[in-house]
């Protein structure tokens, strides 16, 4: 994916002005049965006043010394404060690639991923995660994975001086950010059932 696709138009005047805090990367062992299976890494890059955020979460499952899963997914997403500019996504999941991307355009996001076009309100943002803002009420969440709009029920509670968001839907997510907004935990099932969690690498 590159970085040139995604920013290529956006209107001159959304890439300047103030610019952003630049939050440090991100990095996650993924854990599964106790051993790492993966990792999943976020890096951040602000210019003129649009910061970009590249996700890269790879996970091989091996069983005998064979791989019985594969799991790759890229996503890069485009702010300029809290609104999402632009958003590209790709996945290879044992060999089966899916791809989706969404554009603001005036006052809404245009997605756009292999079963059609949507057009969502101009908050929409994907869960990606990293950004806690995103996980509140009344934001419209986009799944990357699929390319589609989603609803899950969110809950939201103070946990260890921060904040923890448990996503109630879809396979679920216990996503735990620090007092800063940083995210710091995150816990899943996995498709077979398997509990799946992440430890700051």
């Amino acid at each position: 994916m590159r970085r040139r696709a995604v920013l290529a138009g956006i209107p001159a005047m959304l890439m300047a002005d103030a610019a952003m805090a630049q939050p440090a990367g991100l990095d996650f062992r993924i854990i599964r049965a106790g051993s790492e299976v993966g990792r999943h890494s976020v890096r951040f890059r602000e210019q003129a006043g649009v910061l970009e955020a590249v996700s890269d979460v790879r996970i091989e499952v091996k069983l005998m010394g064979f791989t019985v899963f594969r799991y790759r997914h890229e996503t890069l997403e485009a702010w300029r404060g809290d609104r999402l500019q632009a958003l590209e996504s790709r996945l290879d999941k044992n060999g089966t690639r899916t791809e989706c991307s969404a554009r603001a355009t005036g006052g809404a996001v245009l997605l756009r991923a292999a079963g059609g076009e949507a057009r969502l309100p101009a908050q929409a943002a994907p869960m990606t995660w990293w950004r806690m803002a995103t996980l509140r009420p009344g934001v419209p969440l986009i799944d990357p994975r699929k390319g589609e709009a989603v609803a899950p029920e969110l809950r939201i509670t103070p946990a260890s001086g921060g904040s923890r968001v448990v996503v109630i839907g879809g396979e679920g997510a216990d996503v735990l950010y620090d007092a800063a907004g940083t995210w710091v935990g995150f816990a899943t099932t996995g498709e077979d059932g398997s509990a799946v969690r992440y430890e700051r690498a």
